[in-house]
């Protein structure tokens, strides 16, 4: 790859899914592609970890089912991510506008919050998830922090604010002074989650097929069929689960309903022994508040892997981005600075987020058509919302049962300007947050 062609795949967040952390050593089933004329009940679109809780759910329930995928299962932003288990969601403040004011999922919400580790668990899915809970850490006490975790107590979770000393113990750093320990929540491999659900979903009956970019999806009577370059796939009902629909030719109007913002992902090689006792006793995912630059958990390989936005040019700067992690575990933990830690891992990829505020947005279920939806857009906190809005939408349709789908059906909408989102978080939130992380730093 040429360094231009290099630097495009990284600003684009297409670059292969091989450069990320999260691969298993041991490669993932290789689906075939769509080769032949095929009919199904249901037709999905898109291997991600929304459309594999879908394909899977619907099997499960005995549905013909056919997933086709663009390139292979978890390509995309489902295997890209920061593999934190966020046991909550943000403020979504507009699900007040929903018929019911958004109860019912928020109800459905808080029953399936460990939805990840019941799959995982039921269908023997390694994918190396730990309900090892959340700390959000921060260097002073903020009141947002301490009502948030009022809210979600009185909902029935175990959540708690600590202070420095339960922190020093959970986190081994006297860093911070303030926090919020969530005990649901925790880690997951999230390329390793999806491709298991999608292995299950062809135990129970699903057809996949990878490396079939969708062309065209028509009306065929009163079914759909929608077209790759050798197959097709003829379905009474379709349901597009693509990320943000970027780049797709069939039903453009989706592909501006969304925000879409790059992120990148950083890994250092395994930890020795001497640093694991030091960094992260308590094994928690870890956060920072507000700023939330250092998203963190410590895999079962013993790996730090985090997340960020990373600059505006310097998207394929590898090194760049992690030098900023080792200097915030120089500084969280003194003694990183005399042991050797290496990058094992840089990657990037494109979110794409309904609100232009993070975590501001939620899910959207789209009525693009009479027998198409799109369910879509899922952003921060999607390993656990995507699959369980996957699990929701197949139970609804197998049951026959609309009424069931705890997210209202809505018609898509062009959004004005989607690529402010990208210019507030990327030009100018991020890099103001940085020089403000280094200026706590030194302060204290």
């Amino acid at each position: 790859m040429s360094s231009s062609a290099a630097y495009a795949a990284y600003e684009s967040g297409t670059v292969s899914i091989a450069r990320s952390a999260w691969p298993a050593p041991a490669a993932s089933p290789r689906w075939p592609a769509l080769t032949a004329d095929i009919e199904a009940e249901v037709a999905v679109i898109g291997a991600g970890v929304v459309g594999a809780s879908l394909a899977l759910h619907l099997a499960e329930r005995g549905l013909r089912v056919a997933l086709v995928e663009a390139r292979q299962p978890a390509d995309g932003a489902s295997g890209r991510n920061a593999g934190q288990v966020q046991p909550y969601f943000g403020k979504f403040g507009e699900m007040k506008a929903w018929p019911d004011g958004g109860q019912r999922f928020v109800d459905y919400y808080l029953h399936h919050r460990n939805i990840i580790f019941e799959l995982c668990a039921r269908h023997g899915i390694d994918a190396d998830a730990a309900p090892c809970g959340l700390v959000a850490a921060a260097y002073r006490e903020y009141a947002s922090m301490t009502q948030n975790a009022a809210h979600w107590r009185a909902l029935g979770y175990q959540v708690e604010t600590i202070g420095a000393g339960r922190l020093r113990e959970l986190l081994g750093t006297e860093r911070y002074a303030f926090g919020v320990h969530w005990q649901d929540g925790g880690r997951v491999n999230p390329h390793m989650f999806t491709n298991g659900m999608v292995a299950v979903a062809a135990r129970h009956g699903a057809q996949v097929f990878g490396d079939s970019p969708v062309e065209a999806c028509e009306r065929v009577g009163r079914r759909w069929k929608l077209r790759s370059a050798q197959g097709s796939v003829t379905a009474q009902k379709v349901v597009v689960c693509t990320n943000g629909h970027f780049g797709n030719a069939f039903f453009p109007e989706l592909a501006r309903t969304s925000y879409p913002l790059l992120a990148c992902g950083v890994a250092n090689t395994p930890l020795p022994p001497a640093l694991l006792e030091i960094i992260n006793p308590g094994r928690v995912a870890m956060s920072q508040f507000p700023l939330g630059l250092y998203p963190m958990v410590l895999d079962g390989r013993n790996r730090l892997v985090t997340a960020t936005i990373p600059g505006v040019g310097g998207a394929d700067d590898g090194k760049r981005y992690f030098s900023y992690l080792l200097r915030h575990l120089h500084r969280t933990w003194p003694a990183t600075r005399d042991v050797p830690i290496e990058l094992d891992a840089y990657w990037t990829g494109m979110t794409a987020n309904s609100a232009p505020a993070y975590q501001a947005g939620g899910p959207r279920l789209y009525h693009v058509a009479d027998g198409v939806m799109a369910l879509m857009n899922f952003g921060a906190g999607g390993n656990v919302v995507g699959p369980m809005m996957g699990m929701n939408l197949a139970h609804a349709l197998a049951d026959d049962r609309p009424q069931d789908i705890v997210l209202p059906l809505e018609a898509p909408v062009a959004l004005q300007s989607p690529g402010r989102f990208e210019f507030k978080i990327r030009r100018v939130l991020i890099p103001i947050a940085r020089v403000i992380d280094r200026f706590e730093r030194i302060r204290l």
